[in-house]
Order: structure tokens, then C-alpha cells, then sequence
């Protein structure tokens, strides 16, 4: 089997991430529901397995981490998050009602053209993420796209605000950036027994340290650790009618891809195919690296084998076309 040193570097700080923060030294399905049950209730750990079985196969990561962090979530802020009002900071960056979590989680789905993992959950993902760090560090001031590299200036300097005061911005869902409120008239360095500057303060601002918080971080690590193989939810059995993974594939396609990856230099014992399943093949593609490993054809070799899994007759159609080009 390939392997890939950060690949599986990643993977363990992941699983250690999981354990430091949710205390699961094993995670799994049935273990995150089980204690989705304590944290958040029998009733909304059913409606969260209900909105997890509504995504593809290949993308139960999505809901599962989101849960994840929805637990963690709930442990920093109580069972009242779920009733209370949640607000986020607009463009205008004037704080907006968004609505209630119990509300969007009993209505299942959100806006269903941006929503990912088929539901609401990644959605309330977000928003407790976004309430814990709030909670923790203050509400953030501004947004800030961190892919700009400048420091200087990025925020605007806050009503009332005096040098040496910090502040903090958000640049992602639980994500925040430090701000110092400067003065852009003081010297650069220390004056020594030079009279200081007399010029009155230009105020500015310059960001500092960053950081994402547990309630977030937990989600990323849940994504990494949990997302390369098949997630099954409580009730399904491996190899049992109750496994969505068992479920048989269609001959000509397994043996159309079998032939691709032969052709393209796979290793048989990893390929282990034609394959039957989509257990099978999905397993394959952890074996062969396809997902961290492998050059530009098996994009779309990927692309294909997601598509069967997931039971997308068009996708399948156009990466198959694609890989006979």
C-alpha cells in the first residue's frame, strides 16, 4: 500500500486532535452518535442521523465531522445555544439574526443550492464554531481574507480605540486573527534618551497571531481522519443488507476502470480487482494512494469511483468519456 509521510503525519496529529478535544481515543460512527446522544440530546442526535443519511456515501465526512463539532460546541456553551438567536457579522459588518439552531435542525436544510453534505448540519457546523470562539476571544470587528499577505491596515480601527489595544477579526468559521491597534506616528524604534516624537497618534492597525478554535479544529481533524474510508452509520452491518457500502456494482463499469488503472501502471495485488462492491473499490482507492498520490489521469480516474459509489449515473458518464479520451 502507498503511503505518503505528511498523508499519515496529518492523519495521527487528526486523531489526536479528536481525543484531545472530544476525549475519543477510537472515533467512530457509532461512538460520535453515542455521545451525540449525552451532549445534545436523544432527540437531536436522531434528527442528526437522519440529515447524515441524506448524504452521498463518499461524503458522509461532511455531516459526521459537523456533528462532531456540534457536540464539541454544545459542551463550551450549553444546551442553550440551541434555543438562543445565533448572529453573524455582515459585509456591512453590522451584526444580522440568522435564526435559531433548533429551528434549522428540525427544518433539515438551509439554503440547498450552497448547503454541503446534503443538509443543514455543515451549516450549524459553522455557526457554533463561529459562537465558541466569540464566546472565548470577543466578537471580531471585521472579516479578513487571509490569503492577502499584507499585515498593515486590513481592519479598520475601531470606535474609541487607543494604541496598545487588540482587537480581533474573523477569517473563517471559528477562525480569528488578532489585531493591535498601533500608532503610525511613533518612531519604528526606541528613541534612547532622544525626546519622544510629539506628533499626535495616527491611529492603525496591524495583525498579530492567529488561530482557529477547538470547536473548528475539531471538524477539520474529524474530516481528515474519518473522510478516507467508508463511514458507516449505527444500524449498518458490514456485509449486511443494512450496509449501503455491499451494495453491487455494475460489471462493465468495475471492469472498464480495472483495465484504465492496469493500463496506467496500478499494481494488481493493490488493485484487488474487478471489483464487486463498492466497499471494494473504495478500499482500492485508499490502497493505491488515489487520493494524496497519484498525477493529473487519475483526477479523473477518482472522479469516476466516486461517481459509482455514490450512485451518480451522469458524473460517471462524463469521467468514463473522459478517461476513454
Amino acid at each position: 500500500m502507498p503511503t505518503d509521510p505528511i498523508y499519515e503525519k496529518t492523519r495521527r496529529f487528526s486523531i489526536g486532535e479528536i481525543k484531545r478535544v472530544l476525549g475519543m481515543a477510537e472515533p467512530t460512527a457509532d461512538r460520535l452518535f453515542a455521545k451525540a446522544k449525552i451532549e445534545l440530546g436523544p432527540e437531536r442526535a436522531a434528527e442528526c442521523l437522519e440529515l447524515t443519511r441524506l448524504a452521498p456515501l463518499t461524503r458522509r465526512w461532511v455531516p459526521t465531522a459537523a456533528i462532531a463539532a456540534l457536540i464539541a460546541g454544545t459542551q463550551r456553551l450549553g444546551a442553550e445555544w440551541w434555543v438562543a438567536q445565533h448572529e453573524e457579522l455582515s459585509p456591512a459588518l453590522v451584526w444580522e439574526a440568522k435564526g435559531k439552531p433548533d429551528t434549522l435542525l428540525k427544518a433539515g436544510h438551509g439554503d440547498i443550492k450552497t448547503e454541503d453534505g446534503g443538509s443543514c448540519l455543515a451549516e450549524l457546523a459553522r455557526w457554533i464554531s463561529d459562537d465558541a470562539a466569540d464566546k472565548e476571544w470577543g466578537r471580531p470587528v471585521d472579516w479578513v481574507d487571509m490569503n492577502d499577505p499584507r499585515v498593515d491596515m486590513r481592519v479598520g480601527v475601531p470606535a474609541g480605540a487607543k494604541p496598545g489595544d487588540r482587537v480581533t477579526a474573523a477569517f473563517a468559521p471559528g477562525g480569528r486573527v488578532w489585531v493591535d491597534i498601533v500608532d503610525l506616528n511613533a518612531p519604528a524604534e526606541p528613541t534612547g534618551d532622544k525626546p519622544a516624537h510629539t506628533l499626535p497618534p495616527r491611529l492603525g492597525t496591524r495583525l498579530a497571531e492567529r488561530r482557529y478554535h477547538d470547536v473548528a479544529q475539531l471538524r477539520s481533524a474529524w474530516a481528515f481522519a474519518m473522510g478516507t474510508g467508508p463511514i458507516r452509520l449505527p444500524g449498518e452491518t458490514v456485509g449486511r443488507n443494512s450496509d449501503p457500502f455491499a451494495d453491487k456494482l455494475e460489471a462493465v463499469d468495475s471492469r472498464r476502470l480495472h483495465e484504465w488503472a492496469v493500463a496506467h501502471g496500478a499494481n494488481a495485488r493493490e488493485l484487488a480487482g474487478p471489483w464487486r462492491t463498492k466497499d471494494a473499490l473504495w478500499q482500492a482507492r485508499l490502497r493505491m494512494g488515489v487520493l494524496y498520490g497519484m498525477p493529473g489521469p487519475w483526477i479523473t480516474f477518482d472522479d469516476a469511483v466516486v461517481a459509482i459509489v455514490d450512485g451518480n449515473i451522469k458524473a460517471l458518464d462524463a469521467a468514463m468519456n473522459a478517461l476513454s479520451d
